[in-house]
Parts: structure tokens; sequence; C-alpha cells
């Protein structure tokens, strides 16, 4: 029975920080490009680390809870569904984006060493990996919706 009260809040989890993430994307994503490049620059050296200070601890539950959740399984030897295997997955890639992509791209918007006329491009390319990290992040919640459903 406790898998159903971790697989819950793995759940919840995943969903909170989905939803935070569909906001960044569609409310931040396109402020930012309808800034100049030196308003956008003046606004990233500001909230920058703000933005990284509120999403870190929910990327890091969103990713430890999962995580626990297909480990506690595999230590209860509870019968492994294909879908904990797939939220475990996509949770995983989600969280890998930001160290193959993320990090370094944040850190270009940071130390400014973007061309000014490259910045269009660089947040079209930004929000690209952005949506792909959305798409992760949503098929690990219904994954997790799903296995929910099942569970007696």
């Amino acid at each position: 029975m406790a898998i159903k009260h971790i697989l819950l809040l793995s759940t919840a989890t995943l969903g909170i920080f989905l939803g935070t993430q569909l906001a960044e994307a569609m409310l931040i994503v396109p402020y930012w490009k309808g800034m100049s490049t030196e308003e956008f620059f003046a606004f990233y050296k500001i909230y920058g680390k703000k933005l990284h200070q509120f999403y870190s601890p929910i990327t890091i539950a969103a990713t430890i809870l999962p995580v626990f959740t297909f480990v506690w399984s595999l230590l209860t030897k509870q019968k492994i569904d294909l879908l904990l295997w797939m939220m475990v997955v996509f949770t995983l890639l989600f969280f890998s984006s930001y160290f193959v992509y993320f990090k370094e791209a944040n850190l270009s918007f940071t130390e400014q060493t973007i061309a000014n006329e490259l910045l269009p491009d660089k947040l079209n390319e930004w929000a690209n990996w952005h949506w792909g990290r959305v798409t992760c992040e949503a098929i690990a919640f219904v994954c997790g919706l799903i296995l929910l459903t099942k569970l007696k």
C-alpha cells in the first residue's frame, strides 16, 4: 500500500512541475522574445538567478520522487509495470536536459556571451529544447496518472 502513496506523491510533484514548465513556456519565453536584446539581458541579470532558485528545488523533487518510487518498487519486489519504467526514463530525460543543454545556455544568458544579433535564434533554440523537456515531463506525468488508476 505504501507504493500507492509514494506514486501519488511522485505523480502530484510531476504534475506541479509540469504546470510550472508550461507557464514558463507559454508566459515567460514569449515575454523574453518580445524584449529587445538590451532589455532581455538586463532582465536576465536581475531575474535569471531567481528563476533558477525557483525551478531548482521543484526540478529536483520531480526527479527524486519518481526515481525513489521506482527504487522502492524494486526493493519491495513489486511487479514493475512498463509504465513505471517509462515514468522513470522520461523523468531522467527531462532532468538530464539541464546538464546537456540548459546549464550552458542559461550561463550564456547570464554572462551575455551571445552576440546581440544571435539572441533571437538562441531564444528560439532554448524554447525548442524547453518544449522537448515539457514533452518528457508530460509523458512521465501521464504514466504516473495511469499507474495510479491501475492500483487498487
